[in-house]
Protein backbone atom coordinates (compact mmCIF):
# COMPACT_ATOMS: atom_id res chain seq x y z
CA UNK A 1 0.00 0.00 0.00
CA UNK A 2 1.62 3.19 -0.82
CA UNK A 3 2.57 6.05 1.86
CA UNK A 4 -0.13 8.37 2.12
CA UNK A 5 0.36 11.99 0.88
CA UNK A 6 -2.24 13.14 2.84
CA UNK A 7 -4.92 11.96 5.78
CA UNK A 8 -8.17 13.24 6.66
CA UNK A 9 -9.39 13.58 10.03
CA UNK A 10 -12.85 13.82 10.36
CA UNK A 11 -13.30 16.23 13.56
CA UNK A 12 -14.60 14.61 17.06
CA UNK A 13 -16.20 11.23 17.03
CA UNK A 14 -18.08 8.42 19.23
CA UNK A 15 -18.57 10.30 22.87
CA UNK A 16 -17.67 13.18 21.33
CA UNK A 17 -20.60 14.75 18.89
CA UNK A 18 -18.54 18.23 17.91
CA UNK A 19 -19.89 21.97 18.68
CA UNK A 20 -20.85 22.20 15.43
CA UNK A 21 -24.19 20.22 16.26
CA UNK A 22 -27.69 21.46 15.92
CA UNK A 23 -31.50 19.48 15.97
CA UNK A 24 -30.71 18.85 11.82
CA UNK A 25 -27.26 16.60 12.67
CA UNK A 26 -24.22 15.97 14.86
CA UNK A 27 -20.97 17.51 13.67
CA UNK A 28 -19.49 14.13 14.16
CA UNK A 29 -21.51 12.23 11.23
CA UNK A 30 -21.41 15.13 8.82
CA UNK A 31 -17.75 15.43 9.12
CA UNK A 32 -17.17 11.64 8.80
CA UNK A 33 -19.82 12.10 5.96
CA UNK A 34 -17.54 14.77 4.08
CA UNK A 35 -14.35 13.32 4.77
CA UNK A 36 -15.44 9.59 3.62
CA UNK A 37 -16.60 11.17 0.07
CA UNK A 38 -12.95 13.08 -0.23
CA UNK A 39 -11.48 9.58 1.09
CA UNK A 40 -13.39 7.96 -2.06
CA UNK A 41 -12.71 10.84 -4.29
CA UNK A 42 -8.66 11.08 -3.99
CA UNK A 43 -8.92 6.84 -4.40
CA UNK A 44 -10.34 7.22 -7.58
CA UNK A 45 -8.01 10.60 -8.74
CA UNK A 46 -4.77 8.31 -7.54
CA UNK A 47 -3.76 10.57 -4.70
CA UNK A 48 -2.46 8.22 -1.91
CA UNK A 49 -4.90 9.05 1.34
CA UNK A 50 -6.06 7.78 4.60
CA UNK A 51 -7.79 8.98 7.34
CA UNK A 52 -7.88 8.94 11.32
CA UNK A 53 -11.20 7.44 12.02
CA UNK A 54 -13.61 5.83 9.15
CA UNK A 55 -16.38 5.03 11.83
CA UNK A 56 -18.03 6.70 14.92
CA UNK A 57 -14.94 6.24 17.27
CA UNK A 58 -14.23 8.30 20.10
CA UNK A 59 -10.46 9.54 19.11
CA UNK A 60 -8.01 11.36 22.76
CA UNK A 61 -6.73 14.55 21.40
CA UNK A 62 -3.21 12.76 21.67
CA UNK A 63 -4.22 9.25 19.95
CA UNK A 64 -5.78 12.02 16.99
CA UNK A 65 -2.36 13.96 16.54
CA UNK A 66 -0.28 10.66 17.15
CA UNK A 67 -2.44 8.98 14.07
CA UNK A 68 -1.82 11.75 11.91
CA UNK A 69 2.17 12.48 13.05
CA UNK A 70 2.80 8.60 12.43
CA UNK A 71 0.90 8.40 8.88
CA UNK A 72 3.51 9.19 6.90
CA UNK A 73 1.14 11.94 5.51
CA UNK A 74 2.58 15.52 3.96
CA UNK A 75 -0.89 16.77 4.72
CA UNK A 76 -3.61 16.63 6.55
CA UNK A 77 -7.04 18.47 6.15
CA UNK A 78 -9.38 18.62 9.56
CA UNK A 79 -12.59 18.64 8.69
CA UNK A 80 -15.69 20.39 11.46
CA UNK A 81 -18.63 22.47 11.03
CA UNK A 82 -18.11 26.19 13.03
CA UNK A 83 -20.69 27.25 15.80
CA UNK A 84 -20.56 30.65 17.96
CA UNK A 85 -23.35 32.17 15.61
CA UNK A 86 -21.32 33.68 12.35
CA UNK A 87 -21.28 32.88 8.55
CA UNK A 88 -19.34 31.20 5.87
CA UNK A 89 -16.37 28.81 5.57
CA UNK A 90 -13.03 29.43 7.70
CA UNK A 91 -9.74 27.48 7.38
CA UNK A 92 -7.12 27.41 9.84
CA UNK A 93 -3.44 27.12 9.19
CA UNK A 94 -0.30 26.83 11.70
CA UNK A 95 1.71 30.00 12.20
CA UNK A 96 4.45 27.90 10.89
CA UNK A 97 2.45 27.54 7.46
CA UNK A 98 2.71 30.16 4.40
CA UNK A 99 -1.57 29.75 4.38
CA UNK A 100 -1.34 28.65 0.58
CA UNK A 101 -3.50 25.20 1.10
CA UNK A 102 -5.62 27.00 3.34
CA UNK A 103 -6.61 29.76 1.41
CA UNK A 104 -6.63 27.60 -1.92
CA UNK A 105 -9.20 25.29 -0.04
CA UNK A 106 -11.52 28.54 0.96
CA UNK A 107 -11.10 29.88 -2.22
CA UNK A 108 -12.10 26.98 -4.11
CA UNK A 109 -15.41 26.74 -1.77
CA UNK A 110 -15.99 29.98 -2.32
CA UNK A 111 -16.84 29.17 -5.69
CA UNK A 112 -19.88 26.83 -4.80
CA UNK A 113 -21.73 29.42 -3.22
CA UNK A 114 -20.57 29.88 0.10
CA UNK A 115 -19.46 33.16 1.80
CA UNK A 116 -16.02 33.13 3.26
CA UNK A 117 -15.50 34.50 6.95
CA UNK A 118 -11.49 34.07 7.24
CA UNK A 119 -8.15 32.52 6.65
CA UNK A 120 -6.28 32.61 10.06
CA UNK A 121 -3.70 31.48 12.43
CA UNK A 122 -3.63 31.15 16.30
CA UNK A 123 -1.01 31.22 18.89
CA UNK A 124 -0.99 29.79 22.74
CA UNK A 125 -1.68 32.87 25.14
CA UNK A 126 1.57 33.96 26.26
CA UNK A 127 3.68 31.93 23.64
CA UNK A 128 3.63 33.36 19.92
CA UNK A 129 6.12 30.73 18.67
CA UNK A 130 3.38 27.62 19.20
CA UNK A 131 0.28 27.12 18.11
CA UNK A 132 -2.91 27.18 19.93
CA UNK A 133 -4.84 24.04 18.27
CA UNK A 134 -3.16 20.75 19.04
CA UNK A 135 -4.09 19.58 15.42
CA UNK A 136 -1.06 22.04 14.30
CA UNK A 137 0.67 21.91 17.52
CA UNK A 138 1.03 17.93 17.88
CA UNK A 139 1.30 16.71 14.18
CA UNK A 140 4.76 17.36 13.91
CA UNK A 141 5.81 18.02 10.61
CA UNK A 142 2.75 17.23 8.66
CA UNK A 143 1.14 20.49 7.77
CA UNK A 144 -2.38 20.24 8.67
CA UNK A 145 -5.21 22.76 7.61
CA UNK A 146 -7.99 22.68 10.01
CA UNK A 147 -11.86 23.12 7.32
CA UNK A 148 -14.64 25.00 9.08
CA UNK A 149 -17.06 24.91 6.29
CA UNK A 150 -19.69 26.63 8.29
CA UNK A 151 -22.18 27.25 10.98
CA UNK A 152 -24.32 24.87 12.96
CA UNK A 153 -26.18 27.76 14.02
CA UNK A 154 -25.94 30.68 11.40
CA UNK A 155 -28.16 33.58 11.33
CA UNK A 156 -27.64 33.48 7.47
CA UNK A 157 -27.37 30.41 4.72
CA UNK A 158 -25.17 28.27 6.20
CA UNK A 159 -27.68 25.53 7.76
CA UNK A 160 -29.40 25.41 4.54
CA UNK A 161 -26.17 25.01 2.51
CA UNK A 162 -24.67 22.29 4.91
CA UNK A 163 -27.48 19.84 4.34
CA UNK A 164 -27.72 20.62 0.61
CA UNK A 165 -23.94 21.56 -0.75
CA UNK A 166 -21.93 19.39 2.07
CA UNK A 167 -20.90 17.43 -1.25
CA UNK A 168 -20.48 20.17 -3.89
CA UNK A 169 -18.21 21.78 -0.41
CA UNK A 170 -16.46 18.73 0.17
CA UNK A 171 -15.32 17.73 -3.94
CA UNK A 172 -14.22 21.71 -4.30
CA UNK A 173 -11.71 20.62 -1.19
CA UNK A 174 -10.66 17.69 -3.49
CA UNK A 175 -9.77 19.93 -6.12
CA UNK A 176 -8.00 22.38 -4.28
CA UNK A 177 -5.89 20.10 -2.78
CA UNK A 178 -4.75 18.53 -6.13
CA UNK A 179 -3.95 21.76 -7.72
CA UNK A 180 -1.96 22.45 -4.59
CA UNK A 181 0.20 19.70 -4.84
CA UNK A 182 0.14 19.75 -8.86
CA UNK A 183 -2.04 16.33 -9.67
CA UNK A 184 -3.87 16.24 -12.37
CA UNK A 185 -7.69 16.61 -11.04
CA UNK A 186 -11.04 15.92 -13.04
CA UNK A 187 -14.32 16.26 -11.47
CA UNK A 188 -16.67 13.08 -11.22
CA UNK A 189 -18.91 12.27 -13.92
CA UNK A 190 -22.42 13.08 -13.67
CA UNK A 191 -24.67 10.44 -15.00
CA UNK A 192 -28.92 10.37 -14.59
CA UNK A 193 -30.23 7.64 -12.76
CA UNK A 194 -31.05 5.21 -14.93
CA UNK A 195 -29.59 6.62 -17.80
CA UNK A 196 -25.88 5.26 -19.24
CA UNK A 197 -24.86 8.53 -20.58
CA UNK A 198 -27.84 9.55 -22.60
CA UNK A 199 -28.69 9.24 -26.09
CA UNK A 200 -25.58 8.22 -27.34
CA UNK A 201 -25.01 5.25 -24.68
CA UNK A 202 -22.32 7.08 -23.26
CA UNK A 203 -21.06 8.85 -20.28
CA UNK A 204 -19.99 12.60 -20.90
CA UNK A 205 -16.29 13.02 -21.65
CA UNK A 206 -14.76 15.39 -18.56
CA UNK A 207 -11.13 16.49 -20.30
CA UNK A 208 -10.81 19.24 -18.05
CA UNK A 209 -10.90 22.02 -15.26
CA UNK A 210 -10.86 25.01 -16.24
CA UNK A 211 -9.92 28.41 -14.86
CA UNK A 212 -11.79 32.06 -15.54
CA UNK A 213 -9.94 35.23 -15.04
CA UNK A 214 -11.22 38.79 -15.24
CA UNK A 215 -8.92 41.22 -15.67
CA UNK A 216 -5.91 39.49 -14.86
CA UNK A 217 -7.57 37.88 -11.80
CA UNK A 218 -8.48 34.26 -11.31
CA UNK A 219 -12.01 34.46 -10.16
CA UNK A 220 -13.37 30.71 -9.96
CA UNK A 221 -13.14 27.90 -11.56
CA UNK A 222 -15.78 25.37 -13.87
CA UNK A 223 -15.25 22.47 -16.34
CA UNK A 224 -14.54 21.78 -19.72
CA UNK A 225 -17.13 18.67 -20.55
CA UNK A 226 -17.49 17.44 -24.38
CA UNK A 227 -15.81 20.40 -25.58
CA UNK A 228 -18.40 22.67 -23.38
CA UNK A 229 -17.39 25.23 -21.12
CA UNK A 230 -19.11 24.77 -17.83
CA UNK A 231 -19.05 27.48 -15.12
CA UNK A 232 -21.34 28.31 -12.26
CA UNK A 233 -24.04 30.52 -12.66
CA UNK A 234 -23.80 31.89 -9.29
CA UNK A 235 -19.87 32.94 -10.39
CA UNK A 236 -21.20 34.82 -13.54
CA UNK A 237 -23.51 36.20 -12.54
CA UNK A 238 -22.02 37.61 -9.43
CA UNK A 239 -18.89 39.31 -11.64
CA UNK A 240 -21.33 41.12 -13.72
CA UNK A 241 -23.07 42.99 -10.26
CA UNK A 242 -26.12 40.76 -10.77
CA UNK A 243 -27.54 38.72 -7.84
CA UNK A 244 -28.64 34.85 -8.63
CA UNK A 245 -31.71 32.93 -6.78
CA UNK A 246 -32.71 28.95 -7.61
CA UNK A 247 -36.66 28.35 -7.99
CA UNK A 248 -36.20 24.41 -6.75
CA UNK A 249 -40.35 24.50 -8.13
CA UNK A 250 -39.77 25.58 -11.10
CA UNK A 251 -35.80 24.24 -11.35
CA UNK A 252 -34.93 27.74 -12.74
CA UNK A 253 -32.08 29.84 -12.20
CA UNK A 254 -32.96 33.89 -12.13
CA UNK A 255 -30.42 36.90 -12.00
CA UNK A 256 -31.44 39.75 -11.20
CA UNK A 257 -29.36 43.46 -11.54
CA UNK A 258 -30.96 46.68 -10.17
CA UNK A 259 -28.65 48.58 -12.50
Amino acid sequence: MAVPILIIDPGHGGNDPGGGSNSLWLEKHLVLQISLYQAERFGELGVPVTLTRRTDTTLAASDRAEIVRESGARYCISNHINAGGGDGVEAIHSIHSDGALARRIVDAISTRGQNVRRVFTRTLPGDRTRDYYFMHRETGGVQTVIVEYGFADSPGDDITQLQTQWKSYAEAVVMAFCRHIGHPYAPPRAVSSGSTGGASGRQPEVQAAIGVVVNGAARGSGYLIDNVSYVPARLLTELFGATVGWDGSNVTIRTDNDE
